[in-house]
């Protein structure tokens, strides 16, 4: 597996998100939107993509990374000194799973070399 084409395509989905989500909607410095950002990503990776994708599916890993992706945004954004930050968490976290369904389908098929329809 070329972990590092899986991390750049997952980077291509993460990060925008999060510099458009948070930084351009929601005045979150840019700064502070890539270090979620970042920290999302490597979480997200180790535990969605490595872990529950393989064993459980699509559905599952895209569940299983809209609640990292919520816990690591509300959480990074509330340690960084922003108040209110649900709102726009769960609003990344929506945009973020979107696109993990579709990245979930291209990394088993290219990457894991598993059958995409097998995992649901």
């Amino acid at each position: 597996m070329n972990h590092g084409k899986a991390l750049g395509f997952k980077a291509m989905l993460v990060l925008p998100v999060m510099w458009i989500v948070l930084t351009l909607i929601n005045d979150v410095s840019f700064l502070d939107s890539t270090l979620i950002g970042l920290v999302l990503l490597f979480l997200a990776y180790l535990t969605g993509d490595l872990m529950v994708l393989p064993k459980m599916g699509n559905i599952a890993a895209t569940i299983g990374d809209f609640v990292i992706s919520l816990i690591v945004v509300w959480g990074g954004m509330k340690m960084l000194g922003y108040n209110d930050a649900f709102g726009e968490a769960f609003a990344a976290s929506l945009v973020v799973a979107a696109g993990e369904y579709f990245y979930h389908k291209w990394l088993a098929k290219n990457q894991l070399h598993v059958d995409s329809d097998h995992l649901a």
